[in-house]
């Protein structure tokens, strides 16, 4: 067997380098480059630079095993070089991989909400953080719908310089601080007013002093459009209400709070003229748009605002939740040990499921009776309750008791409708549900089932949308479903117009044009 044979490897060291016993003992612990290199910048002479020069070329080096980096005499290799640029260190970041950019990036769809912030205070933080707001899709939507854009309005849109300028406005609103609201007087009322109509779609969410800022002055306001800005912030219906409603100017409240020395020295004329109420600059309103609320908007505010706006004729609803003034009891009931289970609300969760409309009925012959002037209505997006129209039409027959020769008879007595009494001058309805179907999903509809008018109506559609195909099966079976539900949906509106035109001409008054977003109708 070979002998085992052990190399001695100090016999190759050079006579410069020294042994290993030999070397200097430091008293200390060795400093490493990055000490050096801090101490080297306190020094100040010329040995600074040419020791600086002399740890560099050593930090080129390459590295030594520590075994025999003291065989050979090498000194301790340096830490690798810094990457060049700047870099900031997340110390407070979630360990594990970052997030996808899916799940942070906004989505493009239609129904996704866009984040907006309310308004900033001084230092530039925001008072409330974020807050979803739905949005119009284009801006003056109301005013474009209800025919109020002219030539020269339609020039001025997307591409003008206006456009440019108020769409930048309203993009730094919150630049602007409320000292700064008082210069906003300078610029006349109807500029103002598209402004805010820019707020709509382009801007954050504004306060009630930024509303009253942009419709200050001595100029009545007829025109107004808060499309996605009501219940938002500040800015409510209750606040609006207060806005809205006549007031008293601030003379005559100073002249009746003088109190006379005797009744002989109180004129009574005089008086009855110190009474006298100011209207106020929101008294001749007749256009207004509240689309787009958010889902916390309540009825009984609308109830209470209309009562102020008596001259109004165009009323956007856009959007609006299902009319009840409960909504918070749609799932309570009453018990009771003498009788079944009372429901407590006006409107119960299954509502819908059940087609039981009587309570948004019942709030919009309340909204008639304060509307007596309304011409148009925008119920875009209300398909799951504006079929309750078909219901105020007409009234079921009321059973009245009379007496007549001592004997008791019963006779019917037919109740107003509010079609033909309050709402006589109603001429136009915007009934868009908001979305089509694809034609792909309509062409796979059974053409065995439905009457011959719903297969009328589907062939209409067909013709006014582009010729599409499904790419999958499962994809044309989804749109099979929902073009089942919103032929559903537009077989009910269509069964509500023939409802009131009937009543309409029984009573020989001029047919309501419902607009499906399809076509327009009045039979």
């Amino acid at each position: 067997m070979p002998k085992k044979r052990t190399f001695n490897f100090k016999q190759h060291q050079g006579p410069s380098s020294p042994s290993p016993k030999n070397a200097p003992k430091h008293e200390g612990p060795e400093s490493s480059v990055n000490e050096r290199l801090t101490e080297l910048r306190k020094i100040e002479g010329p040995d600074a630079a040419a020791k600086k020069r002399e740890i560099a070329d050593l930090v080129g080096q390459k590295s030594v095993p520590p075994e025999l980096r003291g065989i050979l005499g090498v000194p301790e290799s340096a830490p690798p070089r810094a990457r060049p640029g700047f870099r900031t260190r997340d110390r407070l970041r979630t360990p594990g991989p970052a997030p996808p950019r899916s799940w942070t990036a906004l989505g493009s769809g239609r129904w996704m909400p866009t984040l907006v912030f309310r308004g900033k205070r001084k230092g530039g933080k925001s008072a409330h953080g974020p807050v979803e707001r739905f949005k119009p899709q284009a801006v003056g939507r109301f005013a474009r719908l209800a025919g109020l854009e002219n030539d020269y309005e339609r020039k001025q849109g997307a591409g003008s310089l206006l456009h440019y300028a108020l769409k930048t406005v309203v993009m730094q609103w919150e630049m602007l601080d409320e000292d700064d609201y008082p210069a906003l007087a300078e610029f006349p009322l109807q500029l103002r007013l598209q402004l805010l109509s820019y707020m709509c779609v382009h801007g954050p969410g504004i306060s009630i002093e930024a509303f009253e800022a942009l419709t200050q002055g001595s100029d009545k306001v007829t025109y107004l459009d808060l499309s996605g800005l009501v219940g938002h912030g500040t800015l409510t219906l209750p606040r609006l209400a207060k806005r809205f409603r006549i007031e008293q100017s601030k003379a005559i409240l100073a002249a009746s709070d003088d109190v006379a020395d005797s009744w002989e020295d109180v004129d009574s004329s005089v008086s009855l003229l110190d009474t006298a109420l100011s209207p106020s600059r929101f008294s001749n309103i007749t256009h207004l748009s509240l689309s787009h609320p958010p889902p916390t908007i309540l009825w009984r505010d609308l109830l209470a605002i209309t009562k102020h706006t008596h001259q109004l004729t165009h009323l956007s609803l856009a959007y609006w939740p299902r009319p009840t003034l409960t909504p918070n009891l749609s799932t309570t009931t009453v018990s009771s040990q003498h009788g079944p289970d009372v429901i407590a609300g006006g409107s119960h969760m299954y509502s819908t499921l059940d087609q039981d409309l009587s309570e948004p009925a019942s709030l919009l012959r309340q909204l008639s009776v304060n509307l007596l002037r309304l011409q148009w209505l925008d119920l875009e997006g209300c398909t799951h309750w504006a079929p309750a129209l078909a219901l105020l039409a007409s009234m079921p027959e009321l059973s009245a008791i009379t007496s007549s020769n001592d004997m008791w008879s019963t006779h019917a007595m037919t109740g107003l409708s509010v079609f033909t009494d309050t709402w006589k001058n109603l001429c136009f309805i915007n009934v868009a549900q908001g979305w089509m179907p694809t034609h792909a999903g309509l062409k796979a509809l059974p053409t065995q089932q439905g009457i011959s008018s719903d297969r009328q109506m589907v062939r209409e559609i067909m013709d006014a949308l582009p010729a599409t195909e499904a790419e999958t099966h499962d994809q044309l079976s989804r749109e099979k479903q929902k073009a089942l539900m919103w032929l559903e949906a537009e077989s009910r509106m269509l069964f509500a117009m023939r409802r009131i035109n009937n009543v309409r001409r029984a009573r020989t008054l001029p047919p309501v044009v419902m607009d499906f977003g399809w076509a327009r109708k009045t039979k």
